[in-house]
Parts: C-alpha cells; sequence; structure tokens
C-alpha cells in the first residue's frame, strides 16, 4: 500500500512539474485549480485503502478461531500447588504426588505416595478388627499380621495401574500427580486372600488328623497366623470398598475350641514301671524332679505326651575306693495311643567308704540332683508346647 501511495504522489509531482513548465510560458494557466483536483483525488485514494485496509484485518480476526492459553509453570508457584488442579477422573481414586529431579523418579515416588494412602486405609481398620478377633487366651491373634501389613510398602505390586496426569516442571524439578481407582489397589490382596485362605485351610486339616502333638500344635499355630493374615487383607479390602467372602471364620472359630480343649489336656503324663517297694523312694526322686520343671500328672494319659519312666534294681560292688551303688534309669516318650517318640537312658551311681547304706544314700542324693536330669532335657523341652 505504501509503494502504491508513494507511485503516485510521483506521478503527481510529475504533472505538477509539466504544469509548471508550461505557466512559465503561458501566466493565464489556473494553477490552483490543478492542485485542488489532485489533493481531492489523493484523498479520495488515500481514504479507499484505508477502508479496504481496515475490512481486511476485520476479516483476517474473524476467521482465526481463539487459542486457550495452556498452563505455564510460574516458577513463583510450587508443584504441589500447581498439581492440584489436576483432579482424579473419579472422586474416589487413590492419588499421589512425587518430586524428583526426572520424570520417571517423580512417578515412582508418586506411586509410593499411593501405597502410603493404602496403607492408612489399613491403619484406621485395624483398631476396630483388632478388638473382633482375639484368641481364647486373651491375646490379640492378629497383632503380628497387621503390624506386618502396616508398613509401608516401598512399592506397588501392580505399579502400572497407578497412571499419572499430569506431569510439570519448574525450576529443573519434576512434578507428578499420578491415581489409581480402588478397585485396581484392590487386585494383588485379592490374589493374596484367596491363596491364604488355601494355606488356612489346608494347615487346619492338618491339624483336624494330627496325632502327633508337636506337629498337631504347629499345625494350628500357622493356621492361626493365616487367619489374622486373612482377617488383615479382608479389612484392607473393605477399606478400600471391595467386599471379600469370608470362607473360613467358622472353620477356624470351629478348630480354635478344639485347640483350647487339645491345650487344656496335653501334659506330661508320667507313669513308673514296677512295683517293687524298694524302688519307690527313688521313683519318687524322679517324679519330683520332672514335676518341678514340666506339667507332669500321673492321670489317664489325654492328649499329651506319656512318659513311662522304668528303674534297673540297685546294684552294689566293692571297689577299691568303696563300695558303689548304681541303677539304670529308661524313660520312654509316646502318644497316649503307645505311638513311640523318643527314648533316654541315664546311669546313676553312689559310693561310700564305709558301707553299703551310705553308697545307697549318695545314690538317692544323685538321683534327687545329679546332672543325669540336665542331659534329658534338651530332648523333654521339645515337647513343651508354646
Amino acid at each position: 500500500m505504501k509503494c502504491l501511495n508513494l507511485l503516485l504522489c510521483g506521478c503527481l509531482v510529475s504533472l505538477l512539474g509539466c504544469g509548471g513548465s508550461k505557466a512559465a510560458a503561458k501566466h493565464d494557466v489556473n494553477a490552483d485549480a490543478i492542485r485542488a483536483k489532485s489533493s481531492q483525488a489523493f484523498d479520495e485514494l488515500e481514504t479507499g485503502d484505508v477502508v479496504k485496509q481496515l475490512s481486511e484485518t476485520k476479516a483476517v480476526q474473524t476467521a482465526t478461531p481463539k487459542v486457550q492459553p495452556q498452563p505455564v509453570a510460574d516458577s513463583r508457584v510450587s508443584l504441589a500447588e500447581l498439581l492440584q488442579s489436576y483432579a482424579c477422573p473419579n472422586g474416589d481414586d487413590l492419588r499421589g504426588l512425587g518430586f524428583a529431579d526426572d520424570a520417571s523418579a517423580a512417578l515412582a515416588l508418586a506411586q509410593k505416595d499411593i501405597s502410603a494412602k493404602i496403607q492408612s486405609v489399613l491403619v484406621a481398620k485395624t483398631v476396630e478388627t483388632r478388638r473382633a478377633d482375639v484368641d481364647a487366651a486373651g491375646k490379640e491373634s492378629i497383632q503380628s499380621s497387621f503390624e506386618a501389613k502396616t508398613q509401608v510398602f516401598t512399592q506397588l505390586q501392580n505399579a502400572q495401574d497407578a497412571r499419572p496426569v499430569a506431569t510439570l516442571t519448574v525450576g529443573g524439578k519434576f512434578g507428578v500427580a499420578a491415581c489409581m481407582t480402588r478397585s485396581d489397589a484392590a487386585k494383588p490382596f485379592v490374589r493374596e486372600l484367596e491363596i491364604t485362605q488355601d494355606s488356612l485351610m489346608l494347615a487346619l486339616k492338618i491339624f483336624d488328623e494330627q496325632k502327633h502333638p508337636i506337629v498337631k500344635n504347629n499345625a494350628f499355630k500357622a493356621a492361626q497366623d493365616l487367619y489374622a493374615c486373612t482377617v488383615s487383607i479382608e479389612t484392607l479390602l473393605a477399606g478400600l470398598g471391595v467386599a471379600s467372602e469370608n470362607k473360613t471364620k467358622t472353620v477356624f472359630d470351629s478348630a480354635q475350641q478344639n485347640y483350647n480343649a487339645f491345650r487344656s489336656q496335653y501334659a506330661f503324663y508320667f507313669q513308673t514301671e514296677g512295683a517293687d517297694a524298694s524302688m519307690q523312694q527313688l521313683r519318687r526322686a524322679v517324679f519330683e524332679r520332672f514335676s518341678a520343671k514340666y506339667p507332669v500328672r500321673t492321670a489317664e494319659c489325654k492328649d499329651g505326651l506319656l512318659l513311662k519312666l522304668e528303674l534297673s534294681p540297685v546294684e552294689c560292688a566293692e571297689g577299691s575306693l568303696g563300695i558303689s551303688c548304681s541303677t539304670d534309669l529308661f524313660l520312654s516318650g509316646s502318644n497316649c495311643e503307645g505311638e513311640s517318640y523318643f527314648g533316654l537312658h541315664a546311669k546313676v551311681k553312689g559310693s561310700g567308704r564305709y558301707d553299703v547304706n551310705e553308697a545307697k544314700k549318695r545314690l538317692n542324693e544323685n538321683v534327687s540332683k545329679g546332672d543325669w536330669f540336665n542331659e534329658w532335657v534338651p530332648e523333654l523341652d521339645k515337647w513343651r508346647l508354646e
């Protein structure tokens, strides 16, 4: 447009110049009229160009769509504040934030933050569940399982389900907001619950069928831990809004009653072989050693360890240092039906410088206080039920 204006001005100047040279020859020509017509033509041309330019500009503005401003990570605003504007797709989704020097690390931290949210769900349910589930002794049977479950998870088992909804950067730092649906968060725990319930049912089956007291006791202890685990997982799923089928409570409650009866009857049932009155003092001394350390009963054996003690007749002989008397102690351990578990033996001696009576007295003292019993303790301790 400017170029067109300059060209027109040049033509007008030329015309005026030509008019001027004729005026030198002819002073009758009306120069003022020529200038007036030129000025009017120029004004009309200029005005028309401006109107045209304005019209074209308006047309361009009308044809160009409006562009929405994109959010800009302002260095004066923290990443955490910026990420607050990015919501999860669902209102009850678990949301986590992570901040690091690169986007991948920030996402990993956001996923760990979601893990902490899952942890908080479990902690919120812990107290009410503990109050409802205690064993017969009054101890909280689920305590250890809850303590294990409420540790912050270092990483999600299904981290891929925690998806980022925003990744921003400010001053070289990355911030990520990630979301996970509660149903996705529950997936690993649903699988774990199924496996744990199967293991629990197997342990209860062993407890029910086994007669060996140690195996029977250990099977129930394992079942108790597994049941505590199922309770903690079910509690977590409930906190996540996911229903789970309780397949084991009725079976476990019945097994708990059977176990309580088993433990109430379990003891070391002590019997001695032979009725020789001369051995009565020695048998009493052995029984006192047992009863001082273990729960020993002399009644009919029921759900316990049957201990049968046999003593050989006392034998005395004279030696270079005087008279020595001795007896052999034999102890067998079995279940109440007679199935043998172990056998122990000890030889106890007593010496006297002067006569047999002194030697027998020392023998009785050694049966009551000698070290022979300490050699039996490791085996006997194996049969104490914790």
